[in-house]
């Protein structure tokens, strides 16, 4: 190698190595309590705020030493939990890197964490009352005819799965999230689908057992709320539209509203 290429290299890699230097500027020492979960705290945190981006290269354990003020010991029990997590990715010769997938952990940790906080679960409640209730306005504006055959075709499948939840409940996601492709417009189907993905656990927990006279009352009236919301996209009524939607979402977030009583009772 020539010392042209030599010198761009060495350049390279120091560039590389204040890049690393830089991202990991906001990391403080470590009391000496629980060091590998404060360290795992801190990658998560800088993570999750961009400041460790996916596919960046986590500076050496030696330099990670420093840093967080500990031993090597620490820092391998969390690199090795963080990769465990999927948070990091550990590759032989090359060093550890953020994963580029470690966007799966952090809606999974939302989801696990809405299951245990009441208030969250209240405010995705309100948003979602706010974003499906304009999605059904817009829809009956601009819903095409191969939009309305697919939820007509999802209301189909809820009615003939009354007595099985999980499919159900499948058919039951596919409408609401129909309606949203129907807006055309792609972010507003984006925004639904995410609230919806992370209230799906709670919808999951909060239905009855179908063999009870409740359960088969209650998933009835579901049918006929999503058919009304339907025939009001169809004949172009967006006040209509958005009136049922509300209407349906309210009714139905009082079993949610009472599943989460039930269980702070408990």
């Amino acid at each position: 190698m020539d010392s042209g290429n030599s010198k761009h290299l060495t350049k390279g890699l120091i560039n590389q190595r204040d890049q690393n230097n830089e991202s990991l500027d906001e990391v403080s020492p470590i009391r000496r309590t629980s060091l590998s979960d404060k360290i795992i705290e801190q990658i998560i945190d800088l993570i999750s705020r961009k400041v460790l981006k996916p596919g960046q290269r986590l500076p050496s354990e030696k330099d990670l030493c420093k840093r967080f003020g500990v031993g090597r010991t620490s820092i391998r029990e969390a690199l090795r939990s963080l990769a465990v997590m999927g948070i990091l990715d550990g590759r032989v010769g090359e060093g550890t890197f953020v994963s580029k997938n470690n966007q799966r952990y952090f809606e999974r940790n939302l989801q696990w964490g809405l299951l245990l906080d009441r208030k969250k679960v209240e405010d995705l409640i309100e948003i979602r009352l706010m974003l499906e209730t304009q999605t059904a306005f817009s829809a009956a504006q601009k819903a095409r005819q191969i939009n309305l055959k697919s939820m007509q075709k999802t209301i189909l499948g809820m009615k003939m799965c009354v007595e099985k939840p999980s499919q159900y409940l499948k058919f039951d996601l596919e409408f609401h999230l129909l309606v949203a492709e129907s807006t055309q417009n792609s972010i507003l189907y984006n925004l639904v689908t995410m609230t919806r993905s992370y209230l799906q656990e709670w919808i999951k927990e909060s239905l009855d057992d179908p063999s009870t006279a409740k359960a088969r009352i209650r998933a009835d009236s579901s049918i006929q709320e999503h058919q009304k919301i339907l025939e009001a996209i169809i004949i172009h009524k967006p006040e209509k539209a958005r009136k049922t939607m509300r209407d349906h979402i309210l009714s139905s977030s009082k079993d949610l509203h009472y599943h989460i009583e039930q269980r702070e009772v408990v």
